[in-house]
């Protein structure tokens, strides 16, 4: 196993940083949590299949702010174990490994050593909501900063094998980005592809006595009829995936979060702006980001490189 320690723990109270980040590179942040042990096997997965290198990531407390402050050296220690227990726990045995100490808070820790990697990697924090509100949600608020897209992976997954991608669409003339990430996993994988457009209305409409059922039958169909302009040029560009469009008359973070008993993992775009940070994400993508049963993607708007019906080939040129 070729595994390189970093500590990164005198230079980043320094306010430095003496690595860089591959485009191929997965970055994995580990607290010793399940969730994050199984963050870790998600991440190896991913660099296996890239070749990229995985850096394993932990961050150490803020030991100026803690009621008890420890020696640096203690905390530096602690680290060190618990990423050496996290690398066991996980059975990462092989292939190129880095593992990295930061120093600060975590989620701007996390989101800064992910800068130019291909993806950052994180256990869902599903703790009670008192435990969340006194120290932050970190798989939250990665997703609402990252420039690359984030995954949180729940406690107790282990890639199930249902080789299926959802696509949460929300807008379909607004999905470029979150079709673009959706299609190239799919294609990576050789997954099936689920496109998702869950709508209702607010209560007091939504109902035999003001939604009928005619009108509701006419609005999946103009849904899907969207859907299906915004797939079109995509299914060009990624011709060996199977697409299924699904559109559904729920409210959209309960259909996503039923949806996930049947995926591998659910990509969800966030917004393109919004104050403070984790509003950003949206109450459906923070709920299905506590609730889901799959790991879920978080795209960062922008993130789209590929235009679709965009055909290279090879020296001939460029077809589109």
């Amino acid at each position: 196993m070729l595994i390189r320690e970093v500590d990164m723990t005198t230079n980043m109270i320094a306010g430095k940083a003496d690595t860089k980040v591959g485009s191929a590179d997965v970055v994995v942040g580990v607290d010793g949590s399940a969730a994050s042990i199984d963050a870790l096997r998600y991440a190896r997965s991913e660099a296996r299949r890239t070749e990229g290198t995985l850096r394993v990531v932990h961050v150490l407390p803020d030991y100026a702010a803690a009621a008890y402050p420890l020696p640096l050296q203690e905390i530096a220690d602690g680290g060190r174990a618990v990423l050496r227990s996290a690398l066991t726990q996980a059975g990462v045995d092989e292939g190129p490994v880095r593992t990295v100490l930061r120093h600060g808070t975590r989620v701007a820790s996390l989101v800064a050593d992910a800068r130019g990697a291909r993806l950052l990697v994180v256990g869902a924090d599903r703790r009670p909501l008192l435990g969340r509100l006194l120290t932050g949600n970190t798989s939250t608020g990665v997703a609402a900063a990252a420039a690359t897209p984030v995954v949180s992976v729940p406690e107790g997954w282990s890639g199930a094998g249902h080789r299926v991608v959802l696509a949460a669409v929300k807008k379909p003339a607004q999905a470029l980005d979150l079709l673009g990430e959706a299609f190239s996993v799919a294609q990576a994988r050789g997954s099936r592809l689920l496109v998702l457009h869950a709508w209702r209305l607010p209560s007091e409409y939504d109902d035999d006595g003001v939604a009928g059922r005619p009108a509701v039958d006419g609005w999946d169909a103009r849904a899907r009829r969207e859907l299906e302009v915004a797939v079109a040029e995509w299914r060009t560009s990624y011709p060996d995936v199977v697409v299924e469009l699904r559109v559904v008359h729920d409210q959209p973070a309960h259909a996503l979060v039923a949806a996930s008993q049947e995926v591998d993992e659910l990509v969800l775009v966030r917004r393109a702006h919004g104050f403070p940070a984790a509003v950003h994400l949206g109450s459906t993508a923070r709920t299905v980001l506590r609730e889901s049963a799959c790991p879920v993607r978080v795209v960062p708007p922008g993130r789209s490189a590929v235009v679709p019906g965009l055909v290279l080939e090879g020296a001939g040129g460029v077809r589109t």
